[in-house]
């Protein structure tokens, strides 16, 4: 069986070991280089004031020409001084009616985009370009506003600015340090080529079994490794490791940072999920409408263009529905102007009808450093309200107190998750996440050690094969 083990180790680790080297490579990158891409302050700072005087088309009137059964939100925005509401829905499409004359929007062309760089960009341009995918913007978050243009500044970052063809919205930015350093890091940490990742269904497979035959040869080098460890033990030539040369090395940073290895392996599998074994935080459709309160187009119906006329300075109004009740959020890039407040106990009340078949165990407003919601990848705004429910699987829904939306459902399956993911693979656990530079050095430390254990065992393993050929 040791043989067995030891042979199918060798093969996988010929497979993978560059793999594993890449990895953690490429993490030790990601630490100080995150991947591109643009805040809300941002896009926000490139959207023009909304045209308020302009409106002549209602909510209700845009709404008519969209699907309503599908939409689940709509927003108003400026579209090269132009008014235009925008339908969202679960697909990955967007319905542009102009609500300055009721017209459909089309495809922006070039000398459209011209028009929009002219009033929000003052650096000069080098190239604009119409692109349908590439490296930054390959992301399926994407697809409602393609196809994109590419917009080089010619200033000294080189600054790369993506503008949707659909709304005129700016979705991506990017510079040449950014690039440089996630070519050599989330890319291929991720395997993110855009021929890959622009289909996100053959990606997920791949990735998911890559990592799942990466875990199983890290959990046979770790049982093979201590098991040789023990045959040793009791040798007086041998303190640790009876092998010499790559072999010694590979057999100590195995031992060293087996346990972590196989978490990082087996964590970064996790990222991969999606479903397959946790649940996911994101609300179904079903729920979105139990708490909008029925259609989004039906709750909507009661906004004028008198609602809409008070938002002189808004950048973006979002319309949302909460318990039957039309909301509106106006914003600019500094933030939220003007939005409701919703009470906790409006909160729970909509929730308890919104689900009549479980009952509210508890709720709370979602403090700062929350365990299972201020994480290193993202948090929850703040004054968002956790309603707990007493289903089978003690699911808690998380609610923005200002636009009734829900950020997120946390049940059982999914606190697990929280720990075996983020706990595992960013180290985002109280006391050690906020330990400052003692974590980032402690992750660079095991980080190394992995890179160490797969770049020896790969070059071993590829030996063992090749003999002579690689000397």
């Amino acid at each position: 069986m040791t043989k067995l083990l030891t042979f199918i180790h060798r093969w996988l680790g010929v497979a993978f070991g560059l793999f594993f080297a890449m990895w953690f490579f490429s993490g030790m990158v990601m630490m100080f280089v995150s991947y591109p891409s643009l805040s809300e302050a941002e896009r926000l700072t490139y959207l023009s004031e909304i045209n308020i005087e302009a409106l002549t088309i209602s909510p209700t009137e845009a709404l008519a020409e969209c699907d309503l059964e599908r939409v689940i939100g709509m927003r108003l925005i400026s579209i090269n001084s132009r008014p235009a509401y925008i339908c969202d829905s679960e697909y990955p499409a967007e319905n542009i009616i102009y609500a300055d004359d009721g017209a459909r929007g089309l495809t922006l062309q070039e000398e459209d985009i011209g028009l929009l760089i002219g009033k929000n960009i003052q650096e000069p341009i080098e190239s604009v370009t119409q692109v349908e995918y590439d490296q930054w913007t390959v992301h399926h978050r994407f697809d409602p506003y393609r196809p994109l243009y590419l917009i080089k500044l010619a200033d000294t970052d080189e600054t790369n600015l993506y503008v949707s063809s659909v709304t005129g919205e700016f979705v991506q930015r990017t510079t040449s340090s950014q690039r440089f350093w996630n070519y050599i890091g989330s890319v291929p940490h991720w395997i993110y080529p855009t021929l890959l990742r622009k289909n996100w269904t053959l990606w997920d497979v791949v990735v998911w079994w890559l990592s799942l035959f990466a875990t199983v040869c890290a959990l046979l080098g770790l049982y093979l490794g201590i098991r040789h460890w023990l045959k040793i033990r009791s040798s007086s030539t041998s303190i640790i490791s009876p092998f010499r040369g790559l072999m010694k090395w590979h057999h100590i940073m195995g031992l060293f940072g087996g346990l972590i290895i196989i978490s990082w392996i087996f964590s970064g599998w996790l990222s991969m999920d999606h479903g397959r074994i946790f649940s996911t935080p994101s609300p179904t459709l079903e729920q979105v409408r139990a708490l909008n309160g029925g259609l989004f187009g039906e709750v909507s119906s009661t906004i004028s263009i008198s609602d809409l006329a008070k938002y002189t300075r808004a950048k973006e109004l979002t319309l949302h529905a909460f318990g039957g009740e039309p909301l509106l959020v106006a914003r600019d890039e500094k933030g939220i102007i003007d939005a409701p407040v919703l009470k906790p106990s409006n909160v729970v009340e909509v929730v308890s009808e919104a689900f009549p078949e479980v009952s509210v165990r508890n709720w709370s407003v979602v403090p700062k450093n929350d365990t299972y919601t201020d994480l290193r990848e993202g948090s929850l705004p703040l004054g968002s309200i956790r309603v707990e429910l007493s289903d089978h699987n003690q699911t808690w829904i998380h609610i923005d107190n200002r636009s009734g939306e829900i950020l997120s459902v946390i049940d059982r399956s999914r606190r697990v998750y929280r720990w075996l993911y983020n706990g595992l693979h960013s180290f985002d656990i109280p006391g050690l996440a906020d330990s400052g530079p003692f974590r980032s050095i402690l992750m660079l430390v095991l980080l190394l050690a992995g890179f160490v254990a797969s770049l020896t065992g790969a070059v071993l393993g590829m030996k063992r094969i090749f003999g002579d050929s690689l000397r």
